[in-house]
């Protein structure tokens, strides 16, 4: 099992004065403060292509950028951009020739160039590495001459053009390979595969050592926040002779979690590699420009390279009337369109930022990584009572023992209870939602929730991330998520997870734990996080619903809940493959209801190896059978890890069964108050 090698605060702090210096006489670590800017032709043969400044003055783009601060421009280069399903159809828009004269402009301007091969007629990331189509046909040796003919071409070209790059990437976010399908790797991957992907990238390098042999090879890798992927990527291209002199990774919030994964897995490339590391994409805005340097900036030992804000233009230089990726072709141009102005706001950020960093004295100190911990009190006694609201509204009333009609909270406080879980949907009013009166929906949960922080207990959410139940035979997508697919369905559950979590902050009822998917044993957002053979698209999903709960409020506990009660060999292939996949949680929940998850015999053997093996605490967040020996079950786990259990809808007869028809508590609750008598 791969771990994030987290540094000591004390160590961190020692790192950050260290990289003030790169050598004696207070000489101060470069930083490259940088941009994509391959747009920019395009855009100016819309728009006519003029830019004042800050003060007004009209200037290359080029110019104003190096004017503040900027000292290295990256461009993309697509194979065959003019092809039918190429970037732009009929023109040449980030192709050869465009690229040479965009370099030039560059360089004109005092500015190094960082040149990225996407190996492709169109986008290149993550979700698609398409072959370019004068490659079609082509495998093996064939399909690696071809790509180091064409690298070589593009070097060639460019630097007789003096205009060679600094710094060349080849591929564009790798980390599932390029050039597919040859080139295509996933969690499945082969020996085979990983040596026919690093025979493509070596065919590129050939090139690139060949053509330009003082240039930097960056691997660029969509991993912001994923050290174990990282690790895994780049331990398989030393294994098989690829070479890379600089790390580079994409950060976007939404799909690379948090920045404090992104700091742990910075810190941790650089002292396992002893290469500079560069956040090579990221998407620029006010609120992060500085938070993304600065941790970039506080790598130890000065191997923090520095930052390439993703085609940041449209921020840098904003007007209204722009014209929008993906117009189509023939849509007017502005008549007599007026020069797009420099945002002083924004350019003052990266203007301040590189005087700091030129300074000793100044440099900006981070805090360490957070160092994620369960400190919950032994025992967890919970219950889910989600459908007490809907029950209430009927007319449903509780008693206690002696008939005594009280909330329902009381009542289970009162006999032990310290936690409630509450499941969330979507969309409960969908067409096929749920619950038309919106139970289980966010302003419901909510108010519930209030209930729940007023008596004094704990709160688990469950999310279940669909407008109904989600469990192991379904995992239906929201209604109002199904237009997203790809990256797009990754963005959405990030911002709905963050947004959430943010609302009930706002409304003074933060979750102190929180399940990402209810029963995700077989996925979840069906189909694209169905599991099959592959946990890749669904690892995705996990990773992003966990970063946008931990981007809201980093404190929270994140729980990932299978449905696997008795089944070992499912429970440890379930998180081997999520922690592969580099899935951030702090505790392992398990539903067991003997008709599906064997006898306790084999709920008792598969938590107790999971404890051990994984080391997390351990909660049964579903039960109705065997209440004592559950509890007894979790209890006695390995090194106090059984941190307690969750019985299902404690007010059902049907379910949980802790209230009778009529309302009042049966004798089943009578084992709760003992029990947690035996913790103290």
């Amino acid at each position: 099992m791969s771990k994030i090698i987290r540094m000591s605060a004390r160590y961190f702090m020692t790192g950050c004065l260290a990289l003030l210096l790169s050598g004696c006489g207070g000489k101060v670590t470069p930083f490259t403060i940088g941009a994509d800017m391959s747009f920019i032709p395009q855009t100016e043969a819309w728009n006519g292509g003029k830019y004042l400044d800050t003060d007004g003055t009209q200037k290359d783009i080029c110019r104003i950028m190096a004017d503040h601060h900027f000292n290295n421009i990256r461009l993309r280069i697509f194979v065959d951009p003019g092809a039918p399903k190429g970037y732009s159809p009929g023109a040449d828009f980030c192709g050869l020739d465009s690229t040479v004269e965009m370099a030039k402009r560059i360089k004109a301007a005092g500015m190094s160039f960082t040149l990225d091969f996407h190996f492709s007629d169109y986008w290149a990331d993550p979700d698609k590495q398409y072959k370019p189509s004068s490659w079609e046909g082509l495998t093996g040796t064939d399909l690696e001459n071809k790509l180091y003919e064409y690298t070589k071409e593009v070097l060639t070209t460019l630097d007789e053009a003096g205009v060679a790059p600094e710094i060349v990437q080849l591929g564009n976010e790798i980390n599932h390979g390029m050039v597919w399908l040859e080139g295509f790797i996933d969690d499945n991957a082969t020996d085979e595969n990983w040596q026919t992907l690093m025979g493509l990238y070596k065919a590129g390098q050939k090139a690139v050592r060949e053509v330009l042999p003082t240039t930097r090879l960056m691997v660029h890798l969509a991993l912001g926040g994923q050290n174990t992927l990282c690790r895994r990527f780049l331990d398989n291209m030393n294994k098989y002779g690829a070479e890379f002199d600089m790390i580079g990774l994409s950060y976007y919030e939404q799909w690379h979690e948090t920045y404090d994964d992104l700091k742990a897995n910075l810190y941790n490339l650089a002292e396992a590699y002893g290469k500079p590391v560069c956040v090579c994409e990221y998407g620029a805005n006010k609120d992060n420009i500085k938070i993304i340097n600065d941790i970039v900036r506080s790598v130890p030992n000065g191997l923090g390279f520095g930052t390439m804000a993703w085609e940041p233009a449209g921020v840098l230089f904003p007007r209204e009337f722009r014209k929008p990726q993906g117009t189509p072709p023939g849509t007017a141009q502005p008549a007599n369109p007026e020069p797009l102005k420099a945002s002083p706001e924004l350019f003052t950020i990266f203007d301040d930022m590189a005087v700091q960093y030129a300074n000793p004295k100044m440099q900006p100190v981070v805090a360490p990584p957070l160092e994620r911990k369960v400190d919950f009190d032994r025992p967890v006694v919970g219950a889910d009572i989600s459908w007490v609201p809907q029950q209430e509204s009927s007319g449903a009333r509780y008693y206690d023992k002696n008939g005594v009609e009280k909330d329902v909270l009381d009542i289970l406080k009162e006999n032990g209870f310290n936690w409630i879980r509450l499941r969330l949907f979507v969309d409960p009013t969908a067409e096929h939602g749920y619950s038309r009166e919106g139970f289980c929906g966010l302003e419901q949960t909510i108010a519930m929730a209030k209930r729940i922080k007023a008596a004094g207990m704990k709160f688990l959410l469950d999310f279940h991330y669909s407008d109904t139940w989600a469990d192991p035979g379904k995992q239906f997508i929201s209604a109002s998520w199904a237009q997203s697919s790809g990256s797009g369905l990754e963005g959405q559950i990030y911002r709905y997870s963050k947004e959430t979590i943010e609302r009930f902050i706002q409304e003074g009822v933060t979750p102190d734990m929180v399940q990402t998917g209810n029963e995700i044993n077989h996925g979840m957002l069906w189909p694209q996080g169905k599991i099959e053979d592959s946990y890749m698209s669904f690892g995705v999903l996990l990773r992003c619903a966990s970063a946008g709960v931990r981007a809201a409020d980093p404190g929270i506990k994140i729980m990932v809940h299978i449905a696997c009660g008795g089944q070992n060999e499912e429970s440890v292939r379930f998180l081997d493959k999520i922690i592969s996949r580099d899935v951030k949680f702090d505790v392992i929940g398990q539903s067991y209801y003997p008709q599906w998850h064997g006898t306790l015999e084999d709920l008792r053997n598969n938590l107790a190896d999971l404890a051990v093996r994984y080391g997390k605490p351990i909660v049964v967040v579903e039960y109705q059978e065997h209440i004592k020996e559950v509890n007894e079950i979790v209890k006695g786990l390995p090194d106090q890890l059984g941190l307690g259990t969750f019985i299902w809808e404690a007010t059902s007869p049907q379910w949980g069964n802790l209230f009778g028809k009529d309302g009042k508590v049966n004798e089943r609750m009578d084992f709760y108050p003992g029990f947690v008598s035996t913790y103290e």
